[in-house]
């Protein structure tokens, strides 16, 4: 299952490109992380987007990060962990790319009902489903 618009996220990645250096705040996956790590962290703190790369279907759109021009550390982190500013000219269209790669990665997890849907609206066959062990209901 395809989880990016290919053109859309390429674009996308152009677009932030062009307006770096931009400030972001961690999202709670990587809040948890960073402190797992050991590192002093607040949900307040800024860090600065220095570089934008898409990394493909799997890995989406990444950013790189620093937390002050005196940290050599460098984090390299998925756009989907971060919250961009509200007033960055793409913030509007970051938090759709966000939103939807997070329901499709939540959908591609799943099995079941959502599944099946997703699978059959996408033009895959659904395995056939036998009655006991293996016996065709005749």
């Amino acid at each position: 299952m395809q989880i990016d618009n290919y053109a859309e996220a390429i674009a996308l990645t152009e677009k932030l490109e062009a307006t770096l250096p931009f400030k972001v705040r961690a999202g709670k996956p990587l809040l948890k992380t960073m402190r797992e790590r050991g590192e002093i962290v607040t949900p307040d703190q800024e860090f600065t987007v220095d570089l934008v790369k898409y990394s493909g279907d799997i890995g989406g759109i990444n950013c790189g990060l620093v937390s002050d021009r005196n940290n050599k550390e460098r984090y390299v982190v998925s756009i989907t962990h971060l919250k961009i500013d509200p007033n960055h000219p793409l913030a509007a269209e970051v938090k759709a790319y966000q939103q939807r790669r997070i329901r499709m990665l939540k959908l591609q997890e799943q099995k079941g009902f959502a599944a099946e849907i997703l699978a059959s609206q996408l033009g895959r066959k659904t395995k056939k489903r036998s009655h006991g062990f293996g016996r065709e209901r005749e």
